[in-house]
């Protein structure tokens, strides 16, 4: 991910978060953890740190989550999170062979975990909250060149047959995936808005165990909460 997209993702952050405050003091205090379920999704950016970082670019991270609230004050939510990871140019170059370009990678880092949520204050509007747990993580890797490929013969509705034939494309030259147990902490913030729903901005540390680099990242998310 170039710096632009870093610097307009880390905005859209930025102005997402002052308006979940704007809505905080806007709202008044609805017992928004009352309810046995709680069900979370959300997303924003990500950025590699510890060994990791010479090997990724920040990139995009989505999760969901779903779980019960135990108290007032304790959840217990399962969690899928996905985090596409952007290989540093760098790390491509040393890919290479003289007998293969490559010309893109597709990488992502995927996990579901079990996590606690610790609130403090949460009769309030603005409550915050730690989190942490662990499960399983997997790491995808796919190095492509561009080469001629072949187009096999489609049906369109509309169109009927469509005739197939060779064409630009991608070529895979090269593929891993690992896979391990992993854990992660963090902290965030929810903003109490109306219908016993909140919005939440928060920061994560993911560490997973794998093969030959450990995956070390940080994503930095926004959502709703209900």
């Amino acid at each position: 991910m170039s710096s632009r997209s870093v610097l307009r993702a880390t905005l859209v952050v930025s102005v997402l978060a002052a308006n979940l405050v704007l809505a905080a003091g806007a709202a008044h205090a609805y017992d928004y953890y009352g309810h046995k379920g709680t069900f979370v999704m959300g997303g924003g950016f990500n950025n590699a740190v510890g060994e990791t970082a010479p090997y990724l670019n920040s990139s995009g991270t989505i999760y969901f989550a779903g779980g019960r609230n135990l108290t007032r004050k304790f959840a217990l939510q399962v969690e899928y999170t996905h985090n596409w990871l952007a290989i540093d140019s760098s790390v491509l170059d040393r890919a290479a062979a003289d007998s293969s370009q490559i010309d893109d990678v597709h990488a992502s880092l995927w996990s579901v975990t079990l996590n606690g949520v610790l609130r403090f204050g949460e009769g309030g509007d603005i409550v915050p909250w730690i989190t942490g747990g662990g499960g399983y993580y997997k790491r995808n890797l796919q190095l492509t060149q561009t080469a001629l490929v072949y187009y096999p013969p489609v049906f369109d509705p509309w169109w009927g047959w469509i005739d197939g034939g060779w064409g630009p494309g991608e070529a895979i030259v090269g593929q891993r995936t690992d896979a391990g147990l992993g854990f992660n902490v963090g902290f965030g913030v929810d903003f109490g808005i109306e219908g016993g729903t909140s919005l939440f901005i928060e920061a994560r540390y993911h560490h997973a165990f794998l093969d030959g680099v450990d995956m070390q990242i940080v994503p930095v998310s926004a959502g709703v909460r209900w």
